[in-house]
């Protein structure tokens, strides 16, 4: 019941929003539509999971002012007078420019990506040892005992660009070899640490490229035609995530036993940030009340400019998400509250409501420096019952570098040499 009180404010709010737009892949429609689908398979696979109607309360107020935020730039725009439609074009020199610059920054990923591997081998003496390490590559990383390069570390911060650069040319052009360039980048990086997020949000930007194909492409039916891709990509995740965790617990055999430890490690993983921000919102923030003005929401930025320490997974609290398992992943929904309050999460959602209509606006007209934009602030919003991807500089540098890069893309730089006598 406490469930369903979320999932049909969240309908409403999408058919409300498919009132000004062309599609209900708006980004209104993706958060609310990742939501219910969340909330459902919780209330279906994981039943003992915690939720409560504070969390239906904290969820819905950022869902109406994350709306409202979409519906006020909408209005402003209605009301301009003699506003000029028009679309963006691009010369074949920008496509050239646009390929070559990805090309160069997966390159770099890429090998940033085999650094870090190594590091991770190094480590452990030789690959046949890491390959039987199992859970002690994650206790080590966090440990701080794994000595990794600052160009390992600069390049993969260049990962979550590249695959952005990449699905923006796709959205434009189609697909081209280099663009699975980045992709190994993240699947070994990923490899590297036993990690799972990474492979989450690449399938992720996978799945918004293939949206913003068939939008700027004026495909008809495009929810329709996402459905192929869904049925392709779920299978994998369930494949990619049962893998890593067999790496971690170093057991590959299939059993009745191993099979309950990996879906409920699943479920944990899918639905632990829902009920962790229940859990926290019962047992800590009403006993909490100072702000910490973007600690959690930015800790990896704020751990390397040295304002507070970034804690492993961001929270090395862990608390109960069911009767029986406890996890330390809260949604972006604690961070936002512990960071800025109620008044700041949904000063945050309205705020992101304009930015997300705006540059959803002029990527469907054709810019692709909008379209870089939407694809990072899509898969925010995809991960947003997980935990807040801001967390990551890789993230952040996603938002600024594609679209420098687009931009750059745009102008021909020629050096002259002058020689005098």
């Amino acid at each position: 019941m406490v469930h369903l009180a979320l999932i049909f404010p969240l309908f409403l709010i999408i058919i409300l929003r498919k009132l000004f737009s062309v599609t209900f892949l708006n980004p209104t429609g993706v958060f609310c539509g990742i939501w219910i689908l969340i909330l459902s398979l919780m209330q279906l696979m994981a039943p003992d999971f915690y939720f409560t109607y504070e969390a239906v309360f904290y969820i819905l107020s950022f869902s109406l002012f994350f709306f409202i935020g979409e519906f006020l730039f909408f209005a402003l725009n209605r009301i301009k007078i003699n506003v000029i439609k028009y679309h963006y074009c691009y010369s074949e020199n920008f496509e050239t420019r646009l390929r070559k610059y990805t090309i160069l920054i997966s390159m770099i990923s890429l090998i940033g990506s085999l650094f870090y591997l190594k590091s991770f081998v190094d480590h452990f003496g030789s690959l046949a040892e890491f390959l039987i390490a199992g859970s002690l590559i994650r206790e080590d990383l966090f440990d701080g005992n794994i000595s990794i390069s600052s160009i390992s570390i600069f390049s993969m911060l260049l990962s979550y660009s590249a695959i952005n650069l990449a699905m923006v040319y796709y959205t434009k052009y189609g697909f081209r070899w280099f663009q699975m360039m980045p992709f190994v980048s993240v699947l070994i990086s990923a490899f590297s640490q036993a990690a799972r997020a990474g492979i989450v949000i690449m399938i992720f930007q996978i799945f918004v490229g293939k949206v913003f194909r068939l939008l700027n492409q004026k495909e008809n039916n495009v929810e329709y035609k996402l459905l192929k891709p869904l049925l392709f990509i779920i299978p994998i995740l369930l494949l990619i995530f049962s893998f890593i965790d067999s790496f971690r617990h170093q057991s590959f055999e299939i059993s009745g036993d191993k099979s309950n430890s990996t879906i409920n490690s699943l479920n944990v993983y899918s639905f632990g940030g829902v009920a962790g921000f229940t859990s926290y919102l019962d047992d800590i923030h009403k006993s909490t009340n100072d702000l910490t003005y973007g600690r959690y929401t930015f800790s990896s930025l704020y751990n390397i400019l040295g304002i507070s320490k970034a804690e492993a997974g961001v929270y090395d609290q862990y608390l109960n998400v069911s009767p029986s398992q406890t996890a330390n992943i809260y949604s972006i929904f604690r961070p936002l509250l512990e960071d800025f309050g109620y008044l700041g999460l949904i000063f945050w959602a309205l705020m992101l409501g304009v930015i997300s209509n705006f540059v959803f606006r002029y990527s469907l007209r054709g810019s692709l420096t909008s379209t870089s934009l939407c694809i990072s602030l899509y898969i925010y919003l995809m991960f947003s019952f997980i935990a807040p991807l801001t967390q990551f500089n890789s993230f952040l540098l996603s938002c600024i570098l594609p679209p420098f890069i687009i931009q750059i893309s745009k102008f021909s730089f020629k050096f002259k040499r002058n020689i005098s006598l």
